[in-house]
């Protein structure tokens, strides 16, 4: 015997002292899955079959006389889910249009992606939809439909959550990852000092946008519909992408409030620390705030420029005057 099946062997027997030891129900499930599986195979000894759970199964012994269970028509079938989690299924006989038609449209449902919901759902999903399959093989399609839409809705509803619960679990440690990371910045002197170097209004602003994003994830989280079949990056990837918004939002909140073109109702609602924190928090928690006050500060300095240079036009003797004040009076020689 080779070291790999040497190293296999004994990957197995110390698996089955583990389980004898703490989870025995676990061994005494795997036993009773073999021999179910013996069972089995001898009544459909020209398909190979590996039963994990066995969904439902027509077939009787047949006389000494008549032909092997194969060439009994509709009434010998297995319905069964495999060790990987599928539904397979063997049917001797021929069914109609109808309930062909619910077979297949069962099988598509049980197509989608479902790797992402935990293992006893999985095993429910696959429940109904066997048994959609089941009455589609026994010629009753109307029920058969009825399963796969219940399926399918089940599908739909297990894969929100799933996603909700990704969601607002990357929220959650992204923002405490975020708390210690200034936490530690705040212990260590150097870093400390870099940080101090910038305005406290600022670090106060872009908490507040960190805030406002962490709210608004939690809000659509709660009532969105997502879809967890993408995987768990993804919904990291969009918290963390909401995160780095809030906060840009919150910095570009202070620089707005403290520039001079800045409209005058911004100014008066930022007068403090805790102003601009709120307003940092709401620069993170509405997406379009601060896009509109980018547009309404564009057109507040537009309107300046505009106003100066109309102004000038319209006072030539103020043109004048400046000209004149770059040199002596030539004329007055």
């Amino acid at each position: 015997m080779c070291f790999t099946d040497k190293s296999l062997e004994f990957r197995t027997r110390a698996r089955r002292f583990i389980l004898g030891w703490f989870k025995p129900s676990i061994l005494a499930a795997e036993r009773a899955r073999e021999e179910m599986n013996a069972s089995l195979q001898t009544h459909w000894p020209d398909s190979p079959i590996k039963v994990y759970e066995l969904i439902h199964e027509s077939w009787e012994p047949p006389p000494a006389v008549a032909p092997p269970p194969e060439n009994h028509g509709s009434d010998y079938f297995i319905v069964f889910i495999d060790p990987e989690f599928d539904i397979d299924w063997i049917h001797n006989g021929n069914g109609d249009s109808a309930d062909l038609e619910s077979i297949s449209l069962a099988e598509s449902t049980g197509a989608r992606r479902c790797g992402h919901l935990p293992r006893e759902q999985i095993l429910e999903l696959r429940r109904l939809l066997g048994q959609a399959i089941v009455n589609g093989i026994q010629g009753n399609p109307k029920l058969s439909r009825s399963l796969t839409d219940t399926a399918a809705q089940f599908l739909k509803d297990r894969t929100i959550e799933r996603s909700r619960a990704w969601t607002l679990a990357s929220a959650h440690c992204l923002l405490i990852a975020a708390i210690l990371t200034a936490a530690i910045f705040c212990t260590i002197p150097p870093l400390y000092n870099l940080l101090s170097a910038a305005p406290a209004d600022l670090w106060f602003a872009t908490a507040g946008g960190l805030l406002g994003a962490y709210l608004s994830v939690l809000q659509r989280a709660g009532s969105g519909e997502w879809d967890a079949a993408s995987g768990p990056r993804i919904h990291i990837l969009e918290v963390l992408t909401k995160f780095a918004a809030g906060t840009l939002f919150g910095s570009i909140a202070f620089a707005i409030s403290q520039s001079v073109h800045a409209p005058a109702s911004i100014k008066a609602i930022t007068p403090d620390s805790a102003s601009l924190f709120m307003f940092g928090f709401a620069a993170g928690l509405f997406e379009r705030l601060i896009p509109k006050m980018v547009s309404t500060y564009s057109q507040s300095y537009t309107a300046e420029e505009t106003r100066k240079s109309h102004d000038t036009k319209s006072n030539p003797d103020r043109s004048i005057q400046r000209k004149g004040s770059n040199g002596p009076d030539r004329s007055a020689a």
